[in-house]
């Protein structure tokens, strides 16, 4: 009954609103024309007197007159488009139109949306209220639109004749920022004035923060001023005061002032860093100038550009120069340096250079930038700058490829600097120039043979940072050479499971400087002769070699190990190498040190890439085998079963070699890797020295001449490394991680790689890597002595909850029984804020920096900072 009520109700209210809008149509004036639909109450009121178009008012009128129906001359000037969803109503006393549920009016480029709208037709005024349920909970959103600016609200009055609003509890969004008012005044162009205001980026109902002002004036997308203003956190007003404040807010705009971050440095004093101006230059290139100052007399400044063309190039450049006042001039412990660094990255896209790819990655600065501009331990540690600007080209279907490259490398430590300039490869792969590629039947044996060249040249320049001046630079300073390889080799299977190898390798270097260096007895050092010139030498050995690969099984019936796998892969060489050192190569010269011992010297040693590398003849034989074993288990699932791994390339190899009048077998060495559990790696290597030492060196004898033990272990390393993680949820299909090759993740990782990302997925992460290394090393007039040096280092990272990640990376210095290097990294989202702390709490670099600052790029200089450097610890 109820329900049936309830719809009778409805009909018959529907059918009372029609018959009044046809009432409406027929006798009052101020409407022109009314059109309903079955599924909402739709209204357009389509009057117009504007004074400046009186041709079309009178084509209007003379249409409607034909009708019988008058056009007011109070009707808004372009047609009003209205629209509800629950009901509309007429009240012909008052002249006034009311639209409940999802009401809408449109009229030109301007939409409002409301839960009730009140439109006024003798006046042209809307208002627009909320629409609320029976506990008084608001149920509608209330908005203003006009072109690209729309304005939320929660009551509104607006005039369709002089385009002027007045709105309570409006909030307009200007790109990343909003604009909260209590009360806004709009007026016909567009313009706002605002009352009790708030500028935020924060996009909650109730701000986290914002700058609070009495009055402020809008001119949209163009810029936003205010009065006398300060910072609100919380509702709590802060003691940042403002005069005035101009906010801009065109989405087009991308320049402008950078703010600086206040520093208190002790040994540096009171600063500002970062001051500075951001110029968007056009769609392609963008420049970044700042600048820092302290009250000690430091200073800096640095500009950065970045650019990019779509399916060309990108890339940055960053320079920076500072001065460095440490302490008081006249402090004894005070110092002063100037600094400056140079990155630059650049990419060309592959598509660009079909065939071809061109890359810069240049780092390069003076020693001391990093350990006193540095703000973490990771970078105030960093001793070595490396740049390298390579370009390279391959030939498609051909076998030659081609690069050149500019290469740079500094340690900050020593102030070595070694650049080479140009260092030119020329690859030729391999090619079977005997192949018959018409043949029929049987491959010959020497269509199997294959041939490949190299070729490579290299110029370089060694100098030391702090002495470097051009004018000091001479042409006999450069060291420069080339060389050229070419190697015959082929392959054959003999006896069905043996493989056959034949190398016979020819390599030719051209030097510009010979070396003749001699010990002087009375000067206690050595003596140096360089000769300069173009020196050729040669090179060239001829190997063979046999493998094969034997299996062995071993299956069980019973139990849960179904079987074990064992592979073994033996190898045995025979080669043969010339002595250089004797007539007719003459590559090296006898050198008697201060204990008169003789050995062979290279004249080629400091060259780019040296000479021949044997002075004495080498007939060796050599020995190796490689083990592979593993086990299969039976398991419960449908796979049946699986298999593990059990001891991964594990291999023994020695040589002895022939052409020696004695020591003639070399070392034993060993190495391999397994997986225990599925979850440490192990991995270790090793030798063993078969050879007796007396005082310090090696003897003609065996150990186990003189010994009972056959051969000494000389040097042992194990290293193990162990890592476990949390089970990541909700990953983002586009997610970076996996993809560190990819152009788009070398942009986004520039700066710190892909170590410096952190994936708020996984919920925790831990991993420990160790080591332990044994030398036995023999000393003259002294007892042999042992060296055993363990290392342990551990990081990890912990999310507390999905906002906030700690991250740590620690160790332990056996040698020195302290703790290692040890960072400490707390990331933690605050909504529209972000919180980022990276502390060292311990050792010589130990430093923090704490950044509190507002997400958004609008206000990003709205931050709080306190840093401290290791070099205040002084």
């Amino acid at each position: 009954m109820a329900w049936g009520f309830k719809n009778k109700y409805y009909l018959l209210n529907k059918a009372m609103t029609i018959v009044l809008f046809i009432a409406f149509i027929c006798h009052f004036n101020n409407l022109n024309a009314q059109t309903v639909s079955t599924d909402s109450i739709s209204t357009t009121i389509n009057d117009s007197t504007n004074q400046t178009d009186s041709n079309k008012i009178q084509s209007t009128q003379t249409d409607f007159a034909s009708l019988g129906i008058k056009i007011s001359p109070d009707a808004p000037d372009k047609e009003v488009n209205t629209s509800a969803k629950d009901s509309a109503v007429l009240d012909m006393g008052t002249n006034k139109f009311y639209l409940y549920g999802n009401a809408s009016i449109i009229q030109d480029d301007i939409e409002l949306k409301s839960g009730v709208v009140v439109l006024e037709q003798k006046d042209n005024i809307v208002h627009a209220y909320p629409e609320y349920d029976t506990s008084l909970t608001k149920t509608s959103t209330q908005s203003f639109k006009q072109g690209e600016e729309t304005i939320l609200f929660d009551s509104l009055r607006y005039n369709f004749k002089s385009k002027r609003a007045l709105v309570r509890n409006a909030k307009m969004q200007y790109a990343d920022a909003y604009i909260n008012s209590f009360q806004i005044k709009r007026n016909p162009d567009q313009s706002i004035f605002g009352y009790k205001n708030l500028y935020t980026t924060c996009n909650l109902e109730h701000p986290h923060f914002g700058i609070k002002a009495k009055k402020i004036k809008v001119i949209p997308n163009k810029v936003a001023a205010s009065g006398p203003a300060n910072l609100e956190i919380a509702d709590i007003p802060t003691p940042l005061m403002f005069p005035f404040g101009i906010f801009p807010i065109n989405p087009q705009q991308k320049s402008g002032f950078i703010l600086p971050t206040y520093n208190l440095a002790g040994q540096r004093g009171l600063g500002f860093s970062g001051l500075g101006y951001y110029f968007d230059i056009n769609d392609y290139l963008g420049a970044k100038l700042t600048f820092d100052i302290y009250t000690k007399g430091s200073y800096g400044i640095a500009g950065a550009t970045n650019y990019i063309k779509k399916y060309r190039y990108n890339g940055n450049l960053n320079i920076s120069y500072t001065y460095d006042q440490l302490g008081e001039k006249f402090d004894a412990n005070g110092g002063s340096s100037k600094n400056f660094k140079i990155q630059w990255n650049h990419i060309v896209d592959p598509k660009a250079m079909p065939g071809a790819s061109f890359r810069a990655n240049v780092d390069a600065g003076t020693s001391g930038f990093n350990r006193i501009n540095g703000m973490n331990a990771d970078i105030q540690t960093q001793n070595q700058y490396t740049s390298s600007v390579a370009y390279s080209k391959t030939w498609a279907g051909k076998p030659f490829s081609f690069s050149a490259a500019l290469n740079h490398n500094q340690n900050t430590q020593t102030g070595r600097v070694n650049i080479t300039l140009p260092d030119i490869s020329f690859n030729v792969s391999q090619i079977m120039p005997f192949q018959n590629k018409n043949r029929i039947g049987d491959e010959k044996w020497y269509e199997k043979i294959s041939v490949s060249y190299n070729a490579v040249a290299q110029n370089r320049y060694s100098f030391v940072d702090s002495n470097f001046s051009i004018n000091n630079i001479d042409i006999n300073d450069f060291s420069n050479g080339i060389k050229q390889s070419v190697n015959l080799s082929t392959t054959y299977n003999i006896l069905r499971f043996i493989n056959w190898s034949f190398n016979a390798p020819y390599t030719e270097y051209w030097n510009t400087k010979q070396i003749y260096r001699t010990w002087n007895p009375n000067r206690l050092m050595d003596d140096t002769t360089i000769s300069n010139g173009f020196f050729a030498s040669r090179d060239f050995n001829i190997s063979t070699s046999l493998n094969t690969r034997i299996y062995g099984v071993k299956m069980f019936k019973k139990g849960k190990l179904m079987g074990i796998r064992h592979v073994i892969n033996p190898s045995i060489s025979v080669g043969y190498t010339p002595g250089f050192a004797k007539s007719p190569y003459n590559y090296f010269h006898d050198y008697y040190n201060k204990f008169g011992d003789l050995s062979y010297e290279s004249f080629y040693q400091t060259g780019p890439y040296g000479g021949p590398g044997n002075p004495l003849q080498n007939g060796s034989i050599g020995f190796s085998i490689n083990n592979n074993l593993q086990m299969k288990v039976r398991t419960n699932d449908s796979t049946g079963s699986k298999n593990i791994s059990l001891l991964d390339n594990f291999t023994i190899r020695t040589a002895y070699n022939l052409a020696a009048d004695s020591n003639n077998l070399s070392r034993i060495s060993f190495d391999g890797y397994t997986n225990l559990f599925n979850a440490i790696n192990l991995s270790f290597g090793g030798a063993f020295d078969p050879y007796y030492y007396d005082n310090g060196k090696m003897t003609k004898y065996y150990l186990a001449e003189k010994s009972k033990n056959i051969a000494q272990l000389s040097n042992f390393n194990i290293s193990m490394s162990w890592s476990a993680n949390g089970i990541a949820k909700n990953i983002d299909p586009n997610s970076i991680i996996g993809r560190e090759n990819d152009e788009e993740a070398l942009r986004l990782f520039r700066n710190n790689g892909i170590n410096g990302y952190y994936d708020f997925n996984v919920p925790w992460n831990f991993s420990i890597n160790s080591s332990l290394s044994y030398s036995l090393q023999h000393r003259m007039n002294a007892k042999d002595t042992t060296y055993i040096t363990p290392s342990l280092t551990m990081s990890g990272s912990l999310r507390f909850t999905p906002k906030m990640m700690f991250n740590f990376t620690t160790g332990y210095d056996f040698v020195n029984k302290a703790p290692g290097a040890t960072t400490f990294n707390i990331t933690r989202d605050l909504h529209c804020w972000q919180m980022m702390l990276n502390l060292t709490p311990f050792g010589t670099y130990r430093n923090y920096n704490f950044t509190l600052n507002v997400k958004s790029a609008v206000l990003q200089d709205l931050k709080l900072t306190r840093k401290k450097t290791y070099w205040d610890n002084f």
